[in-house]
């Protein structure tokens, strides 16, 4: 440097930090005192002039870029936009400006229809290795051809110069025999962990799992102000409000179906439930009756006239409503009215939380047109296994939707069980604690929920408790589900991507049952 050693130069940090250094660091790394950002000074050629400090992106000279001998390199990435990158950055990392996927700049420019190296073998190394190089920006190249961006590196942006290599040491190199993906075959570097066509471990066979999270803030903000209120009326609660999972469609069919059970519950609870007389044994028969009808006798008719006038109900109407009952039957389209029929608001509101919660997931992965055909067959599994509970029992009517809901949880459980599931917890203090609201929201495992919920079923079936739920509906619609989501995936008519539960259990062994994650999905609409 002769006479300029004891100049300073003036740096400018990617922060806006200006900073002056003396010749002496010039090629050598500092740290920016502002944002802390580690710079590697270099002197830069300016026609001979002294060597100076480049400063970020407005510093590079353009006319390095036009030179014949330097060139941009061009090629196309996977997502079909055009790069123009200078050779002084190959073969350096960097990410295509439009679909984010990590590039490894080429050496030179290839004819025809260029692919992009982020379809290659090099970019699993480059991903495995991704914290270990130079950070790489993206800008567009003002004399690139139109069309065309030019990715910039580190050293036209932020001033910094590649890696220095001392004196006597040596680069660091990838020994070993190359990997083989067992899913698609496809030939990967020595340090690949993770195959980036099929998205599969190559140590475990596992896939990575695909989740659908958006609008997950808008479902938090929304369910904390409906608990507020809510908490007022029911001061403590435990219920999913969202999950996670992958799909491909829009679960309209999940959606048309609860508007339809809202719509014909909210008539069966003015005509038949909130009715203060008969209305006729045709609304009756809407619901799944089941048990012996000879059981019934004097003393029942007694203590339900006695319930009947304890609620308002004069003896006209009393005798009405025993007559309409006692005219009430099985016949077979009650085993699917059933399931849009319900009792109240709340008994509506909770199986609707649950179809839209887990329900529309299951729905997103098969598609509409086997969601329309499979949900009726969970409604008349879960009321056959209620029937079959209650032969014995004395006549009576069940209704409701939970038996066919809990048959899509059993097929969440085998499609999704280690997605996660949002919940959300809430206790209302009393009067010692000033009513003050406690609310928790957290996410777990989709197993943990759906196997929490089940276990109420399990405990009061074996023990023989006795409420006003038909648990054995509930069973028998979860069986059920389970059975039909297993029948899918070995049919190969569903494709969970490798987060359902045989390939979570058995990992590369499954694919001798299910196919191969990386197979394409069947989806009717």
């Amino acid at each position: 440097m002769g006479n300029e050693t004891g100049k300073r130069f003036r740096v400018k940090c990617g922060c806006g930090a200006i900073i002056r250094v003396p010749a002496s660091t010039l090629g050598r790394k500092g740290r920016c005192p502002k944002c802390r950002r580690v710079l590697v000074l270099r002197p830069a050629e300016d026609d001979g002039a002294t060597p100076r400090s480049i400063e970020p992106a407005e510093a590079s000279n353009p006319a390095d870029r036009t030179r014949p001998d330097a060139e941009n390199i061009k090629f196309r990435c996977t997502c079909g936009v055009k790069l123009a990158v200078p050779p002084t950055l190959a073969p350096r990392k960097a990410k295509c400006p439009k679909c984010g996927s990590v590039v490894a700049v080429p050496t030179q420019s290839e004819p025809g229809s260029l692919e992009s190296l982020a379809a290659s073998d090099e970019v699993d190394s480059l991903v495995a290795g991704l914290m270990k190089g130079e950070a790489v920006s993206v800008a567009p190249a003002p004399h690139s051809a139109p069309g065309e961006r030019r990715l910039r590196g580190a050293s036209d942006h932020m001033g910094i110069a590649p890696p220095i290599e001392r004196p006597g040491s040596v680069p660091e190199t990838v020994s070993g025999e190359p990997k083989t993906c067992p899913s698609c075959s496809r030939v990967l570097p020595p340090n690949a962990v993770i195959c980036t066509d099929c998205g599969i471990n190559l140590q475990t066979g596992r896939a990575l799992m695909t989740t659908q999270d958006e609008k997950l803030d808008e479902i938090y903000v929304y369910a904390q102000s409906l608990i507020r209120w809510l908490s007022w009326p029911f001061w403590t609660g435990l219920y999913p409000i969202a999950s996670e999972a992958f799909g491909l469609r829009k679960p309209w069919l999940t959606r048309g179906i609860a508007v339809v059970t809202i719509l014909v519950s909210a008539w069966f609870m003015v005509v038949y439930i909130y009715n203060p007389g008969p209305s006729g044994p045709a609304t009756a028969n809407l619901m799944l009756w089941s048990g012996q009808k000879a059981d019934w006798g004097t003393e029942w008719r007694d203590d339900l006239s006695a319930e009947l006038r304890a609620e308002g109900y004069g003896n006209a109407d009393i005798q009405a409503m025993l007559d309409e009952m006692e005219q009430a039957e099985y016949r077979p389209h009650q085993l699917i009215t059933h399931a849009f029929l319900h009792g109240g608001p709340i008994h509506l509101a909770g199986n609707l939380l649950f179809l839209m919660v887990l329900g529309a997931r299951v729905n997103a992965l098969i598609g509409n047109i086997l969601t329309l055909i499979l949900y009726p067959l969970l409604a008349i599994a879960a009321g056959m296994a209620h029937m079959a509970a209650s032969a014995d029992a004395p006549l009576h009517p069940m209704l409701g939707a939970s038996g066919a809901v809990m048959g899509l949880a059993g097929m969440y459980l085998v499609f999704f069980p280690v997605h996660k599931v949002h919940m959300v917890f809430w206790w209302r203090w009393g009067l010692i604690g000033g009513f003050q609201l406690h609310l928790k929201m957290f996410a777990v495992r989709g197993f943990w929920v759906v196997l929490f919920y089940i276990a109420f079923d399990v405990i009061y079936t074996a023990f023989g408790l006795e409420d006003e739920v038909a648990h054995w509906a509930h069973l028998g619609g979860f069986l059920a589900g389970a059975a039909i989501a297993l029948i899918l995936m070995l049919s190969r008519l569903g494709n969970a991507r490798g987060g359902d539960l045989v390939s979570v259990v058995l990992g590369r062994h499954a694919w001798k049952l299910l196919g191969k994650p990386n197979r394409p999905g069947f989806t009717l609409w």
